[in-house]
């Protein structure tokens, strides 16, 4: 009896695994390729060609899980075709052995025949024998014939028993030919609910197969639609960040500026106080020696205009002192602004983690 072995067939969790593999290998290509980014500084070309490239990289992925979808499909029409070459097969096994059912039924029943015929010449035979011993008892001539038709009768014996064992061997080799059909017909019907069973088996992995390609073309357009979305945010922020950077630099030399002439202001007006109270002492101590009933209408009349003339050169100072403060709020506003350029700049970073 021939033994027929089916081709090999992957198992669903095999395939599930191997889905489940790919995807997280192209989510850590993906992370990588965002830390990378992180690390080292780009600008809006670089990273909308290195995204263009993941893009492309998944594209490959994807068509080759597709082609390797295919090879199920493929080894399940293998199977299909071995089935239908063993279904052939076994039919014309099938169709051999009942021939030989045939050939064998009608041996036995020619042999039964030819049995029914010895076995009636045999009684003949007896029948004569006794008849003849009846008649020829007391002749001498007769035993050899006899003999001889006792003789006959051994080899019809002998050839009665060698009909009889071939008669056995054929009923044996029937019953081992009907044990066979009976073992063919379960082998046959085994193999055909296996093959239904794997069939289906198959579908499922094809229906999950087709489940997983579609969330993957799902996250790869969910992802695509991100890198676009914060590539213009990303291209937004750098120019914001480039006016900041402006009205940083600006702001930083106007405020030098304003430093320089702080410094040289009160640089003058100590020099001017210096002078003013110089030129108060060395004026008003000859006056109080040599005129002391004019020193008190003096000291009423001219110290009032210098300290008018201090105070009208004073004022003006300390009134661009405070224009010159002012800035420094402003300048603080601009660094809160700065700082907020900064903290959108974390922002982004993190967002591309």
């Amino acid at each position: 009896m021939r033994k027929y072995r089916l081709p090999f067939l992957p198992n669903s969790t095999y395939w599930y695994l191997y889905s489940y593999a790919i995807v997280l290998i192209l989510l850590t290509k993906m992370s990588n390729s965002c830390r990378s980014d992180i690390r080292t500084p780009l600008n809006a070309e670089e990273l909308s060609a290195r995204c263009r490239r993941e893009h492309r990289k998944e594209n490959g992925v994807l068509e080759s899980f597709q082609s390797q979808s295919i090879q199920p499909i493929r080894i399940l029409e293998q199977c299909e075709k071995s089935l239908s070459e063993a279904y052939t097969e076994d039919k014309r096994c099938i169709q051999r052995l009942e021939k030989e059912l045939v050939n064998c039924s009608q041996e036995i029943d020619y042999l039964q025949d030819q049995l029914s015929a010895r076995n009636a010449e045999v009684n003949y035979l007896e029948e004569h024998v006794r008849n003849l011993e009846l008649k020829l008892e007391g002749m001498e001539d007769l035993q050899q014939e006899v003999f001889s038709l006792r003789e006959e009768l051994k080899g019809s014996n002998s050839k009665q028993f060698l009909l009889i064992q071939e008669l056995e061997t054929k009923e044996v080799e029937l019953e081992k030919s009907a044990l066979a059909i009976e073992k063919l017909e379960e082998s046959f019907s085994s193999i055909g609910l296996e093959s239904q069973f794997e069939v289906e088996s198959i579908k499922l992995d094809m229906m999950a197969l087709e489940q997983n390609l579609f969330e993957a073309k799902k996250i790869q357009d969910e992802t695509l639609d991100e890198n676009n979305r914060m590539s213009r945010l990303v291209e937004e922020l750098q120019v914001a960040l480039q006016d900041a950077q402006k009205t940083i630099i600006f702001l930083n030399e106007e405020n030098r500026e304003l430093k320089e002439k702080l410094d040289t202001v009160n640089i003058k007006s100590r020099i001017f106080s210096q002078k003013d109270e110089n030129w108060l002492e060395n004026k008003d101590r000859p006056q109080l020696k040599k005129q002391p009933s004019l020193n008190e209408q003096g000291s009423n009349s001219i110290i009032p205009e210098d300290i008018r003339t201090y105070g009208d050169v004073q004022v003006p100072l300390l009134r661009r002192s405070t224009v010159i403060l002012d800035p420094a709020t402003d300048l603080e506003g601009k660094m809160e602004m700065s700082h907020q350029i900064q903290e959108y700049e974390c922002l982004v970073k993190k967002l591309k983690n």
